[in-house]
């Protein structure tokens, strides 16, 4: 298997999944467990194609979310 290298530093990416928030038109989107790729080095975030088109889906309203929360703002 070939080994990723980051963009931005030339260091390893490895895979992570992680949480990530999108504030799109006033408001607030979070995806969790979403599988990104990240460098061990610089600590640069890649979200791979498929990923983001699910988070594009989903802020279009194509996807159902899981659930909803309340967020404060202040």
């Amino acid at each position: 298997m070939k080994k990723s290298v980051c963009a931005v530093c030339g260091g390893n990416l490895r895979a992570k999944k992680v949480s990530i928030d999108r504030m799109v038109e006033g408001r607030l989107y979070l995806f969790e467990n979403t599988p990104v790729q990240v460098c061990d080095q610089c600590g640069e975030t890649w979200i791979p194609g498929r990923a983001n088109d699910k988070m594009e889906k989903a802020i279009k309203g194509k996807i159902k979310p899981r659930r909803k929360i309340s967020v404060p703002v202040y």
